[in-house]
């Protein structure tokens, strides 16, 4: 199977969502059939969430609607300059598909305290094999080198955003901080598992990545 057909029979997770928000737009199940070229039967499916369509399927609808379906998923980050103190906001769009920290084993001896995490990265699709990572850094007291707290997860980090790149170019990118960046490779179990769980998450979200040795099954 070539990269045209894998992108055209990849599932769309989102259909549900995408879905209602035609019928909320005034459009009914038979015009939706209409425009995606199916049956309205499929269509119900789709709407009670009980199957999903592909993205060749519903592009009609992803090029009307994506843009509704990217503001429902966004987050907020912010990035504070450790010299001067100013402060930058980011909105990134898209859904997270992957999401891991990296923490520092605070430890009595042998005995392990707790754990603190401390780096982070995180992952957005934005549509079309476009990503993004955010790169994100604990934020502290610059006079007391303690850690921010609070409720909101988001907050507590320093962040760094990415340009726009490939799944695969996710991967090769997240491999070289690992292996280049000296702050990084003092989590020593993060560093092994990182490629894997990388990998793993791009996958299971139905994007093709190099490297991979496949068995089939037979159905």
């Amino acid at each position: 199977m070539n990269e045209t057909d894998k992108k055209n029979k990849k599932v769309f997770k989102w259909t549900r969502e995408l879905i209602q928000l035609a019928i909320n737009d005034g459009w009914t199940q038979n015009e939706i059939a209409n425009t995606c070229r199916t049956h309205q039967s499929i269509v119900s499916s789709w709407y009670k969430g009980e199957k999903r369509g592909t993205e060749q399927q519903l592009k009609p609808l992803l090029d009307l609607f994506g843009y509704k379906l990217r503001r429902k998923t966004f987050r907020l980050y912010w990035n504070i300059d450790p010299s001067t103190g100013e402060k930058s906001f980011f909105k990134v769009e898209g859904r997270v598909i992957f999401s891991q920290a990296l923490c520092d084993m605070r430890r009595d001896g042998a005995k392990l305290k707790k754990k603190i995490p401390e780096f982070k990265f995180v992952i957005h699709h934005q549509g079309n094999n476009k990503f993004r990572i955010v790169v994100q850094f604990r934020a502290k007291f610059p006079q007391s080198n303690e850690e921010l707290e609070n409720s909101v997860e988001d907050a507590i980090w320093r962040s760094v955003v990415s340009d726009i790149i490939t799944a695969q170019q996710v991967v090769d990118k997240i491999e070289y901080i690992i292996i280049k960046n000296t702050d990084v490779q003092k989590y020593a179990s993060d560093v092994v598992t990182l490629p894997y769980l990388v990998r793993k998450a791009l996958l299971e979200n139905g994007f093709s990545i190099e490297g991979i040795k496949e068995y089939p099954a037979d159905w």
